[in-house]
């Protein structure tokens, strides 16, 4: 029987429900195999013979890729798929996908609730009431966010979900995204800024929704918080690594900008207690943000669908890299 096999980070590795899949996998005449382990070594000969994998943030080398012998597809069991050596695997002609849309609400409605709650200071208030205090003076100063200008860093679908949702709130929308079309701008009502530092410049609130790649590792540093408004917000739920914690850290204990709201970190999970958790201004929630049942379910389903349908020679709906197809015969879909 043809294996597939499931691997994750000792964190995430939890999320996979292993009955499900096997049950999925079984279904179309496959076997799960679950790789539970982290040695490097016993990882490349539990994958070598696979004909699929599905990856949640178990990272994929180009050597751990030039071991496979037979597979086709290679799956990321969420939207990023950072951990995985594309080229390597382009060049072995394996498939790349992953699951692109299916906690695009869920992640929109997060960073919205971030940006409330770090604005209204809800951290510091429900600590004190909790330890028996009764005083809005301890969250002064506060600012009403009807009026207030958000930019959001790309217009993906999760970009594009956090409009309608900010502007529920009074709160008027500029983008910065250079790959994106004026239609699109236009057809969401927002204003284009065509400059990154001067949508830093201009915005109370940044929140942050790019892929992490070479163009966005750091993309916040010293120079970009600096640019920053003194008491703006920054947000993000994309990939911890777009920002550089060291300096974010310095920003906020310094006073560069205002508070930070952060359901990403440059390492999870972080060794002990990140000092950004330490800071009264910042909210950190522990990558929670795609999470919902509705949406665990849907990445569940649409993932397996994806895998088994790449196996069965149909075509991937969600390819990461189309130019890998280049060639390959596969059946139409219905």
């Amino acid at each position: 029987m043809q294996r597939i096999v499931a691997a994750g980070d000792r964190v995430y590795m939890k999320f996979f429900d292993l009955d499900f899949f096997r049950k999925e996998a079984e279904k179309e005449g496959f076997e799960l195999f679950s790789f539970k382990g982290f040695d490097d070594s016993e990882f490349e000969e539990a994958i070598k013979d696979a004909v699929g994998l599905i990856l949640i943030d178990r990272p994929l080398t180009e050597k751990h890729i030039s071991v496979l012998e037979k597979c086709r597809i290679i799956l990321a069991l969420e939207v990023g798929y950072d951990f995985i050596d594309l080229e390597a695997a382009t060049r072995r002609r394996i498939v790349v996908s992953n699951v692109p849309a299916y906690c695009t609400d869920e992640v929109a409605t997060h960073a919205v609730m971030l940006l409330l709650s770090v604005s209204r200071k809800l951290l510091a208030l429900t600590e004190s009431v909790k330890k028996g205090e009764w005083d809005y003076n301890l969250a002064k100063p506060v600012y009403h966010v009807k009026n207030k200008r958000l930019g959001i860093v790309g217009l993906g679908k999760i970009g594009r979900s956090v409009v309608p949702k900010a502007r529920g709130f009074g709160i008027n929308i500029s983008a910065y995204d250079p790959y994106v079309s004026d239609d699109i701008f236009e057809l969401l009502g927002i204003e284009r800024v065509y400059e990154f530092d001067d949508l830093l410049r201009i915005c109370d609130f940044i929140s942050l929704h790019v892929p992490l790649n070479g163009e966005t590792h750091h993309m916040i540093s010293e120079r970009e918080l600096r640019i920053m408004k003194k008491d703006a917000i920054l947000i993000n739920t994309c990939r911890g690594k777009v920002i550089d914690e060291y300096a974010l850290l310095k920003a906020l204990k310094e006073g560069w900008i205002g508070g930070a709201g952060l359901d990403v970190l440059e390492l999870e999970p972080p060794e002990g207690i990140n000092p950004l958790a330490q800071l009264s201004n910042v909210i950190i929630t522990p990558h929670s943000a795609w999470y919902s049942e509705e949406s665990l379910e849907r990445l569940k389903r649409q993932g397996m669908e994806e895998v088994i349908r790449v196996l069965k020679g149909e075509r991937p709906r969600y390819i990461v890299h189309p130019e890998v197809l280049a060639g390959k015969k596969l059946r139409a879909e219905n």
